[in-house]
């Protein structure tokens, strides 16, 4: 996953910066180890980072490696800890399905429908044309994140997290319009595993980890071994459940470590080769980093209409030359590979403090210190610039505090909300009651999506969510022309995931 936040991020730095430097800071200074360092304690001291750790490839070879603060609490982050690199695991991915094309076993241009039958989207042309290229580019038709509730937190395997998907409402032109997608990732891993005869997780493993040396890292949290110096995910400087994929590993589940990934980012740097070997071949780089959709604001100024999708990375200019690049956020990781090929040129941030802010700034700072200015000042700068977010949160929780009515009471009484809903698409949900206590439970996410639930106003009830990455709901109840509870709808104002979306409705049957 890469989290909403990363992108308006993205957004109101390219509107500050534009992707561009002063003239006078046009040529490229070749950065030091000691830069490199000083930006990573700069970085985590302004930020006040639980943990932090960079790495940075320079013509080539391994410039510098660098960690700072903790993994966990009392124990010191290392460039071996161990991160969920999140949506930086589609590049993984991408790679996995070129290589089986680069074998005759897939094509860029074949219909999924062909590989897996299974596969329904609501538009019935959209399934019948829908291609191994179209999975890996953001262009199904689907907007940003829909149906991530399906997986994050659930039980639902792969199976039925794609048959549930075939009711997401199309509200995007196929091919014309980029809504970013996990769903589409998690089919092309089943293509990965389909034609190649091995799970994706033992595909990554073998085809890449094994041959580039990257022993310590896995495919999913469930293959790391019991003593893995794993780095602990952290919300607000506390530590927080780790998240374990079910469904959708593609997408976003992979374990590494910022030393381990140099050597990801060296063979891709190399053009795909390494220890006189060919890992990925360079045709299937050419494809993975040419545009496929287009991001650009279309206002016809500046560098950033080039900006663009590839296939399981986004592309732009920086100083005239191609950024190659992929965020990655899950609650409590953040984490950043932005790759120069021409300039043979790249580096990776991992942070476990939930803060996308810190790995953009550390990407500022090198990338105005190549082009002889002040990095410092980047850092200074973005840190800045999330005060400002913080403060725009903080508004917008009271905002919705001051809107509750006071002295309101419930049309019924507790028992009458109490009932089993069922979303079309998501499945069930279980209102219950216990003595004066009604708890929500959205069955598929039992373990974090659940809680009492308090009387905020007339039919509606807030409930704080055992996960803290998401910030408190509120359940409003709707009734029928009987008064009777129908159903209820779901606020919870995290742009990550679409609540808004769920409809829950209590069965004719139980009516």
């Amino acid at each position: 996953m890469m989290l909403r936040r990363t992108f308006l991020l993205l957004a109101l730095t390219l509107t500050a910066v534009t992707f561009a430097f002063p003239r006078q800071l046009a040529s490229q200074t070749p950065l030091v180890a000691a830069q490199v360092q000083a930006v990573a304690q700069a970085a985590h001291t302004q930020f006040n980072a639980k943990g932090l750790a960079i790495a940075v490839v320079q013509d080539g070879n391994v410039l510098a490696e660098v960690a700072c603060g903790e993994r966990a609490t009392g124990v010191p982050m290392t460039t071996a800890s161990l991160f969920n690199i999140a949506s930086c695991s589609k590049a993984f991915t991408a790679a996995a399905v070129a290589l089986l094309v680069h074998e005759g076993k897939v094509a860029w241009d074949d219909l999924v429908i062909d590989h897996v039958p299974e596969f329904r989207l609501a538009d019935a042309w959209i399934t019948a044309h829908m291609t191994v290229r179209d999975l890996l580019c953001h262009r199904c038709g689907l907007v940003t994140f829909a149906g991530d509730l399906l997986w994050y937190g659930s039980d639902y395997d792969d199976a039925e997290v794609l048959r549930r998907a075939a009711k997401l409402p199309i509200r995007q032109r196929f091919r014309d319009e980029y809504g970013y997608q996990n769903l589409m990732f998690m089919v092309a891993g089943m293509i990965v595993q389909r034609r190649s005869g091995m799970p994706w997780e033992e595909f990554v493993e073998q085809r890449f980890f094994a041959k580039l040396g990257m022993h310590n890292s896995r495919a999913s949290a469930q293959r790391l071994p019991s003593d893995a110096e794993k780095a602990l995910p952290h919300i607000g400087g506390a530590v927080i459940a780790d998240h374990e994929f079910v469904a959708c590993k593609p997408a976003a589940a992979i374990y590494s470590s910022v030393h381990e990934l140099t050597a990801w980012m060296r063979m891709l740097i190399a053009g795909g080769k390494w220890q006189d070997a060919v890992l990925l071949p360079e045709t299937a780089l050419r494809e993975l980093w040419r545009p496929h959709v287009s991001l650009a604001a279309g206002t016809g100024a500046g560098v950033g209409d080039f900006r663009s999708c590839g296939l399981g990375w986004f592309l732009s200019l920086e100083r005239g030359q191609k950024l190659v690049e992929h965020d990655g956020g899950m609650p409590g990781f953040l984490s950043k590979v932005s790759l120069m090929p021409g300039e043979r040129f790249g580096f990776v941030v991992l942070n476990n403090s939930n803060d996308g802010v810190l790995n953009e700034a550390v990407k500022r700072a090198l990338l105005m210190m190549r082009a002889g200015g002040d990095g410092m000042a980047e850092i200074a700068r973005l840190a800045g610039i999330k005060q400002r977010i913080e403060g725009r949160e903080r508004a917008a929780t009271a905002q919705r505090e001051a809107a509750k009515h006071a002295n309101t009471s419930p049309a019924l009484p507790l028992a009458g909300y109490a009932g089993r809903f069922v979303d079309d698409a998501y499945g069930p949900a279980e209102i219950t009651l216990a003595g004066e206590q009604l708890h929500i439970t959205l069955l598929p996410s039992k373990r974090r999506l659940t809680g009492a639930l308090r009387h905020w106003h007339h039919d509606t009830f807030r409930v704080d969510w055992p996960d803290t990455f998401l910030p408190f709901a509120l359940v409003r109840f709707e009734l029928d022309a009987a008064g009777a509870v129908a159903g209820f709808r779901i606020d919870c104002p995290i742009a990550d995931f679409d609540f808004a979306a769920l409809d829950f409705r209590r069965p004719a049957a139980l009516k």
